[in-house]
């Protein structure tokens, strides 16, 4: 995946500018992450190897090299005994703004997948980092190909709110098996940095590793939910991927609220293997135009829609942009829950539960074995309203003038630049930062001829 074109693509929302030159930034290794502090602008770029700060104009500020070092997957650090080391990469896993603090959370590959905290100021000053405290500090995965996200949140035990972060990790051959945790960010009576606080989460899917193989692309909160967007496979002979959103109550600190609902993107769920996603809200003109659909209900311009890019499981896969308003999924996920609960897991007779609970378990017991999960037939569907041959592997979206437009970014660095939509969106090209081209036009008619959100033109100026 080229990850380097989702930081074009985070960093062109954050740069309007019309100026002459383009600024750039190139890691000398693969970038894995990128985050941006909202109160700064700076940038934080995890890449193999090495953390990077820049300024809100891509300027290299600070680099910290955090490997190759001394490491095993057989050992625990701290690895200095380890007769099996050997000189390893450190993937960057997971990067996260904690503004609470002015520090940076960097979780990579190496020791288990340990974390460190990093001054945002400053990224070579490191606030907090312990080799030696064992599995329980194990955050993210030593392996690369195993998919990590998170998001911050806070945790209220009795009278005292900490702050936290929630974790959604897939599995690999390595560590345990744990779909979602919440690590601590500070010492806390019997807790240390980094810990996970829930002891015995609700979702206990050992049983079930096979099938709940996700591969996680997204993470955002909303509304007192945690959402985690990912895919997986059914298990078995069936090789097929299937895109999922997971909702968790973001007070619910033993993950009883946890629930899986399957999302289709075009004809046949097409593009079953999502790549990437981005929350925004839609704007009055795609807001809109969703609502008359006639598909999702009433959606208002402050509603929040989730943008999503997804892909065919072909050898040279193609790609499409599917739309998911926010009220509409969490109005599905509350009637598959009602299913479970009151209908023995189906509505109009048709099974809505995934199983277990239809057939070994009761969909209504205190106790489930597995995460709660919509069947095929209850997925959420939408329309694709831009399709490419091309993998699409970013997505960013921008409202402007009540016009909403979407940045995609393919896995060989192309940044998208494409036509006005039925729905509504719009897609426009860039040159890797600047999100559009106003000063070019010299005359109201090629500047209208753009019908380019981000331009306009003044006829008492002549611009």
């Amino acid at each position: 995946m080229a990850w380097w074109t989702l930081a074009v693509l985070l960093l062109s929302l954050s740069i309007v500018c019309c100026a002459e030159s383009i600024q750039e930034f190139t890691s000398s290794t693969l970038i894995n992450n990128v985050v941006q502090d909202p109160l700064t602008g700076r940038i934080y770029v995890g890449a193999i190897n090495a953390i990077y700060q820049l300024d809100s104009l891509l300027k290299q500020e600070k680099k910290v090299e955090t490997g190759p070092k001394r490491d095993s997957r057989h050992c625990t650090p701290s690895i200095q005994s380890c007769h099996d080391a050997k000189m390893t990469d450190n993937t960057n896993k997971l990067l996260l703004v904690h503004p609470s603090n002015g520090s940076l959370i960097v979780c990579g590959s190496l020791f288990k997948g340990i974390c460190s905290l990093r001054k945002l100021s400053s990224i070579d000053h490191l606030i907090y980092y312990n080799d030696s405290k064992g599995e329980k500090a194990y955050v993210v995965s030593s392996e690369e190909t195993v998919s990590v996200v998170g998001v911050m949140s806070t945790f209220t035990k009795e009278n005292d709110t900490f702050d936290v972060f929630v974790v959604g990790k897939g599995y690999g051959s390595q560590g345990n098996v744990k779909l979602i945790s919440t690590p601590i960010l500070q010492d806390f009576g019997n807790w240390d940095v980094f810990e996970d606080i829930v002891e015995a989460p609700a979702i206990p899917v050992t049983p079930f590793v096979k099938k709940y193989r996700h591969n996680f692309r997204y993470s955002f909160k909303e509304s007192g939910f945690i959402y985690f967007l990912f895919t997986r496979t059914r298990g078995g002979l069936h090789n097929k991927n299937f895109t999922f959103i997971s909702r968790l109550c973001e007070d619910d600190h033993h993950y009883y609220s946890y629930m899986e609902l399957q999302l289709s993107c075009g004809p046949n769920n097409m593009y079953n293997k999502a790549q990437a996603a981005f929350v925004s809200s839609p704007g009055k003109e795609l807001a809109r135009n969703l609502s008359a659909s006639g598909q999702y209900g009433q959606v208002r311009s402050q509603d929040k829609v989730l943008f999503v890019v997804s892909s065919t499981d072909e050898d040279k896969p193609r790609s499409g942009l599917c739309m998911y308003p926010l009220r509409y999924i969490n109005q599905r996920i509350m009637e598959i829950i009602s299913a479970c609960y009151t209908k023995n897991g189906k509505i109009g007779n048709k099974v809505a539960v995934d199983s277990p609970y239809t057939t070994s378990y009761k969909c209504s017991a205190d106790f489930l074995p597995s995460p709660l999960a919509s069947t095929p037939g209850f997925a959420l569907a939408a329309q694709a309203v831009h399709t490419t041959r091309d993998l699409l592997t970013a997505v960013a979206v921008a409202v402007e003038a009540e016009r909403t437009v979407a940045f995609l970014g393919t896995s060989n660095g192309k940044v998208y630049h494409g036509t006005v939509l039925g729905s509504g969106l719009y897609l426009y090209s860039i040159s890797m930062v600047p999100v559009e081209e106003c000063d070019m036009m010299k005359d109201c008619k090629s500047c209208m001829d753009l019908k380019d959100p981000y331009c306009g033109w003044c006829a008492l100026e002549g611009r």
